[in-house]
């Protein structure tokens, strides 16, 4: 029987001997935690975005299709690049 070792976020060696329900547990704990982490970001993008285009807005007046000239900018590269 081989034994799985792999290093977790605490720094603690798992091997066979521990037990499948604290792997998956700590496992899981790890996927909420990302997924949290990214909702967070998505959601400061998002309230940025919309402040910036407010204070265009405001500065370039209503009607100045400012909306438009954000999803123009941001379709000019894909998000990764």
């Amino acid at each position: 029987m081989s034994s799985l070792f792999s290093w977790s976020w605490n720094g603690r060696l798992l091997s066979a001997s521990c037990g499948t329900a604290e792997l998956s547990t700590r496992i899981r704990s790890a996927q909420l935690r990302a997924a949290f982490a990214v909702s967070r970001e998505l959601v400061l993008l998002y309230w940025s975005i919309g402040r910036e285009i407010l204070a265009r807005q405001q500065t370039e007046g209503w009607g100045a299709r400012v909306i438009d000239g954000v999803v123009a900018t941001s379709n000019r590269k894909p998000p990764l690049a």
